[in-house]
C-alpha cells in the first residue's frame, strides 16, 4: 500500500498567501472603474500602475534594507527584463487590443487559457504530474470563471482573428508570468517587483505615450485612486504572491488558487457597482471555489 503524501505546512501557507494575493487582484476592476470615472484610458492606467508602484516599492526598500535589496545578478535582471516586458506591458497591452477588437467578454474567456498554458509549461519545464485530478480542476476551473464572468450571456460576443489572436496571447503572457515567477524565489521579492515594474512602466511608456494625458487627468482624486490601486492590487499583492510561490509550490496548481480573483472581483461588481447577479453566475462562483478544492486533492508530487 502506498503511503499518502501530505501537503507540508509551508506549502499549506503558500497556497493560503496565493489565494490572498487572488483576492487582492480582484480589486483591479474597482480601481481601474474609479480611473475610468476620472477620464483615464486603459493604457495609461496600466503605465500609472508600474510606474507608480516601483516608486512606491524604491522607498519602502530604502527604508527597509537600503541599497543592498537593489542588488541583482545578471540572471535575476533578466528575469525582471522579462517579466516586466511580457507579463506586465505586453500583456497590458495584448489584453486592451483584445477588449477592444472582441469585447470584454470573448476576451476574458480566452484570455482564461492561462491555466492551460502553466499546466503545459510546468510539464514541460518542471516535469510536474499532470493527473486526471488536475485535469479535471482546470476544467470546472475555466468553466466556472466563464459564467462568472458572462453570467451565460453570450449574445454580445464578438470575433475577430486578430483580437482572439490577442487575448489568447494575453493568456499566455500572464502564465508566463507564473512560470518566471517561480524561478525568482531565491531573490527577495521587493528586488523582483521593483525592477519588473520599472521594465514594464518603460515598456509602456514607449507603447502608450501617456505624458499628455496623464497632465490632462491630473488631480487629488486621481493620485489617491492611482495610489489605492498601487498599494493594495499591485505591490501588496504581486510581494504577497512571489512570497506564496517561494514556498515551493506546485506551479500548475496556482492559477487555480488565484482564479479567486474572478470571485472577489465579481462580488464587488455586485455589491459596490450594483450589477445584476442571476443563476448562472452564482453557479460560476461554485464551480471557481470548487476548483480550487478539487485542485488541492490532488497528491503533492
Amino acid at each position: 500500500m502506498k503511503q499518502k503524501i501530505k501537503m507540508r505546512p509551508d506549502q499549506r501557507k503558500g497556497y493560503f498567501m496565493v489565494l490572498i494575493a487572488g483576492c487582492l487582484w480582484g480589486t483591479n476592476g474597482f480601481f481601474v472603474s474609479i480611473l475610468g470615472d476620472l477620464g483615464v484610458q486603459s493604457s495609461t492606467v496600466a503605465f500609472l500602475r508600474l510606474a507608480v508602484a516601483a516608486i512606491l516599492l524604491a522607498l519602502i526598500m530604502l527604508v527597509m534594507g537600503g541599497k543592498k535589496l537593489f542588488k541583482i545578478d545578471k540572471y535575476g535582471l533578466l528575469a525582471c527584463l522579462a517579466l516586466g516586458i511580457f507579463s506586465q506591458a505586453l500583456f497590458n497591452y495584448s489584453y486592451n487590443e483584445a477588449i477592444d477588437h472582441i469585447g470584454v467578454a470573448m476576451a476574458c474567456i480566452l484570455a482564461y487559457t492561462s491555466p492551460i498554458f502553466v499546466c503545459i509549461m510546468s510539464r514541460l519545464f518542471f516535469k510536474e504530474k499532470i493527473g486526471p485530478v488536475k485535469i479535471i480542476a482546470l476544467a470546472v476551473n475555466i468553466i466556472g470563471c466563464i459564467l462568472t464572468v458572462t453570467g451565460g450571456n453570450f449574445t454580445s460576443i464578438k470575433f475577430s482573428v486578430y483580437g482572439a489572436g490577442a487575448a489568447v496571447l494575453a493568456g499566455f503572457l500572464f502564465a508566463l508570468m507564473t512560470i518566471i515567477s517561480t524561478t525568482t524565489t531565491s531573490y527577495h521579492p521587493l528586488t523582483i517587483l521593483f525592477y519588473s515594474f520599472v521594465f514594464g512602466a518603460v515598456t509602456l511608456g514607449v507603447i502608450a505615450r501617456p505624458w499628455n494625458a496623464i497632465v490632462q487627468a491630473a488631480s487629488l482624486p486621481l493620485l489617491l485612486a492611482v495610489l489605492g490601486y498601487c498599494l493594495i492590487a499591485t505591490v501588496g499583492s504581486y510581494f504577497i504572491y512571489l512570497r506564496g510561490l517561494s514556498k515551493k509550490l506546485e506551479t500548475s496548481k496556482v492559477p487555480v488558487v488565484t482564479s479567486v480573483e474572478t470571485v472577489v472581483a465579481t462580488c464587488i461588481g455586485i455589491f459596490v457597482f450594483s450589477e445584476a447577479i442571476g443563476l448562472v453566475k452564482l453557479i460560476g462562483i461554485g464551480l471557481v471555489l470548487a476548483s480550487i478544492v478539487i485542485m488541492n486533492m490532488a497528491r503533492p508530487k
